[in-house]
């Protein structure tokens, strides 16, 4: 018997959300730098970082920050093309400076799209190296 149109699951289109860490590229997990090699939809949010030639063919926002006037208003920018993106070709990558989980709107915005299932993978945060250089604990 054939299932119905109702009982099938349809899978939800895919954002991948790396970070590029604090700086250096040796500081990019590799499970990061697989995940920039599996994907051919790839953004940045900005080229104007140490890492951000990692992400090779990605589209930058960098003309975002210039476009509008708020960060609240860059960062709903990002999340909605990065979104149409993903449901337009089942997938993408989407790329932060540091870590996707310390300071990032449009990772939230992008978590909070119940049309996407959002991965985020975890990466090294200016925090951690601050912390490490201020000797805190």
């Amino acid at each position: 018997m054939a299932s119905s149109p109702r009982n099938s699951v349809v899978a939800r289109p895919v954002v991948t959300v790396v970070g590029l860490g604090p700086g250096p590229a040796g500081l990019v997990t590799s499970e990061t730098l697989d995940a920039i090699g599996a994907e051919t939809t790839k953004f940045l949010r900005t080229s104007r970082h140490p890492s951000a030639s990692l992400v090779d063919g990605a589209t930058s926002f960098d003309d975002e920050y210039e476009r509008h006037d708020t960060f609240a208003a860059v960062y709903s920018a990002i999340a909605t093309q990065v979104a149409e993106a993903a449901v337009r070709n089942g997938r993408a990558l989407y790329a932060v400076p540091g870590s996707p989980s310390v300071l990032e709107d449009g990772v939230r915005r992008l978590i909070a799209d119940e049309r996407l299932d959002v991965r985020v993978l975890s990466a090294v945060s200016f925090l951690d190296l601050a912390w490490s250089r201020l000797g805190i604990d």
